[in-house]
């Protein structure tokens, strides 16, 4: 049976890339968030559809205004 690692330990691994990313246009760093949108799947029914998307001081209020669609 596998060791089980803790939600903190989960989180730590899921940050850790080494070095951080920086926008050349704005100079900040890029951060990776996970979008939770709704699907129409069935007629009357809604499903979650989850995305990772690079965000920065570019294109902040764009995702959060929901201008850009995946």
């Amino acid at each position: 049976m596998s060791k089980r690692r803790t939600f903190a330990a989960k989180v730590a691994h899921a940050t850790d890339r080494g070095m951080k990313a920086i926008c050349p246009v704005c100079n900040i760093e890029i951060k990776r968030i996970k979008l939770i949108l709704n699907k129409k799947s069935e007629p009357g029914q809604w499903t979650p559809r989850y995305a990772f998307k690079s965000i920065c001081k570019c294109n902040e209020d764009d995702i959060y205004s929901d201008k850009i669609m995946m």
